[in-house]
């Protein structure tokens, strides 16, 4: 780290940087569960969503930034940089959360997702090793049903705000919860072999507390919340209409939803203009693609072929899983030609929670951790008569390798990255803006050249495009829902009861976050034709891909600064290349 002249008190701004980083992390670290288990740590409390939460944590990034402003951060170097660029948008992110705590979902599928993660990274891999290790165990039971409980407060909350889940996602929401009723339940179960080295008192105190807490904490918990949204007044008053423009400051909480999850200010205006767009081009290219595969016909009566075509679709989750792995034996050979550097832990697939699978269009990449180090891809394994294949390939690429497993896990690895920096990822399109930029490398590294996997490749995108249209759309009140089924059903290959699933996501469960697959692949392809336009024949893409991943997440402002500053510091680059703004 370069030495800069102190200040009065006799620190310089780095060291100051170094500590505001520090502290940001041990904030988190006291109160978040996934990052002390990423990290091998015991969890000593669940968190809920109550108001005072977000007061406190809003407080604390408020506290952040006029800190961050009282320091003089001209001459950094370059990796301070980059943390002074992190910390201003991680800080400017929880304070606007906590402006819109009443207006940010909560009982709703995605949102209720970490429930079950709980089961899979809290109390799953618990260890008993003393009487201690019980007493802890039933106090995270207790914290478990204290969660579900501000659930049920801040969903009540809302409500007499007039913020009420619209009434065509409340179907999905009762059977997210009755699922997560049940599964919590099994989950906090401990069994015998996990308790060999404690006392038999120890035991024992186990045995009766569980079912104690389940009975009297636990069930209630989720009953009073199943109770809030089945009461005859909250279903009579719960909207029809979805989309965050028909809640009163509803358009101002989702503008600022969109310029979190982008880390940019591009208005959704803007972002749903460029999404017909590319929605234009790639429908253009998939009638190409419909001709190499021998069909002149409609695009509808083509994709009505495809919705019967036996080669794209599994009768058993083992058959899903056979065919993303086919599609990683065929990336894992090219790796080194692309990249310098691959994460060092290993990845692979595995079945969602069934639990959240009837709400869930597709899955999620699961991080590797201390207890387990693999990074997966957890997908979706119900309904598989309706859950077409035709895209598996840009979807493995996309969310194991080289998408999310490329990112997160290197980011992870990296020790000179501050704590902070290494386990949070926290600016969406950054995130599934490279995992699509990743999966969009297969054109080149010829991952694509069977026809049937590049139709599937074009279609993913549309599917990504058409996001960037019905979100803002649906939210900004521009089109209703019946609008927005009809343009999804005409830009993707997705049945009937998936678009229904997806559009309900957009428009009740996560507001601007389906933006930022499509507007992080523009800011990367927009980085990397920067880059090759400065380096012209020099251009040299592992480098180029190094620049981006070596850093971990940034918001786009800060990464087109860093992949300047890198690329220009390398021998083979123009010395006098422009900063990218």
């Amino acid at each position: 780290m370069a030495t800069h002249a102190p200040d009065p008190a006799g620190e310089t701004a780095a060291k100051k940087l170094d500590r505001l980083a520090a502290a940001y992390w041990d904030f988190l670290l006291s109160r978040e569960p996934l990052l002390r288990t990423r990290r091998g740590l015991p969890v000593e409390a669940l968190p809920g969503v109550s108001a005072a939460e977000a007061e406190e944590r809003a407080r604390f990034a408020s506290g952040i930034q006029d800190r961050l402003r009282a320091l003089d951060t001209a001459g950094l170097p370059g990796p301070d940089a980059d943390t002074a660029g992190f910390l201003a948008a991680l800080a400017e992110q929880d304070v606007q959360a906590g402006r819109h705590h009443w207006l940010t979902p909560t009982a709703t599928p995605y949102q209720l997702f970490r429930l079950p993660l709980y089961g899979d990274v809290v109390f799953g891999p618990y260890t008993f090793d003393d009487g201690a290790d019980a007493d802890r165990y039933l106090s995270l039971v207790h914290d478990l049903a204290r969660s579900v409980d501000t659930i049920a407060d801040k969903t009540a909350g809302q409500a007499a705000r007039g913020f009420r889940i619209p009434a065509p996602a409340l179907p999905g929401v009762r059977t997210t919860l009755t699922g997560l009723r049940a599964r919590t339940a099994r989950y906090v179960e401990s069994d015998g072999e996990r308790l060999a080295r404690l006392t038999p008192a120890a035991r024992g105190r186990l045995r009766d507390g569980i079912p104690r807490l389940v009975a009297e904490e636990l069930h209630p918990a989720f009953d009073r919340l199943l109770a809030l949204i089945d009461d005859p007044a909250y279903v009579r008053q719960a909207p029809q209409a979805v989309g965050w423009a028909h809640y009163d400051g509803g358009e101002e909480a989702y503008r600022s939803f969109v310029r979190t999850y982008t880390t940019g200010d591009t208005p959704p205006e803007r972002l749903h203009e460029l999404g017909r767009e590319h929605c234009r081009e790639l429908a253009d290219r998939m009638r190409e693609a419909r001709t190499v595969l021998g069909f002149a016909g409609p695009e509808a009566a083509f994709h009505q072929r495809l919705a019967t075509d036996p080669r794209l679709y599994a009768a058993t989750p083992d058959e899903v899983e056979a065919r993303y792995r086919s599609h990683l034996d065929r990336l894992t050979p090219l790796l080194p030609r692309w990249f310098a550097t691959l994460p060092r832990a290993p990845y692979g697939v595995a079945r969602l929670d069934p639990a959240l699978e009837p709400a869930m269009t597709f899955g999620y990449y699961e991080q590797p951790t201390a207890a387990r180090p693999v990074g997966r891809y957890r997908y979706n394994g119900s309904d598989l008569a309706n859950r077409s294949l035709l895209g598996s390939a840009a979807l493995i690429y996309h969310e194991l390798a080289p998408g999310h497993h490329f990112h997160l896990a290197r980011q992870a690895e990296n020790a000179a990255l501050p704590d902070l920096r290494r386990e949070l990822n926290v600016f969406g399109a950054f995130d599934e803006g490279w995992a699509e930029y990743a999966a969009g490398l297969g054109w080149e590294m010829g991952l694509y050249d069977d026809p049937w996997d590049a139709y599937g490749r074009l279609a993913h995108e549309r599917f990504t495009a058409q996001r960037l249209v019905v979100d803002t759309g649906l939210n900004l009140g521009t089109m209703t829902i019946d609008q927005a089924r009809a343009f999804m059903r005409a830009h993707c290959t997705e049945s009937d009861a998936q678009i229904a699933t997806e559009l309900l996501r957009y428009a009740t469960d996560l507001p601007g976050q389906a933006l930022t697959y499509r507007a992080g692949y523009a800011e990367f392809t927009t980085l990397r034709a920067r880059a090759e336009s400065r380096a012209g024949a020099r251009f040299d893409i592992r480098a180029f891909h190094e620049s981006v991943l070596e850093g971990g997440t940034l918001p786009f402002p800060a990464l087109s600064r860093r992949v300047a500053r890198e690329l220009s510091s390398r021998d083979d680059f123009p010395a006098d290349a422009p900063a990218a703004p």
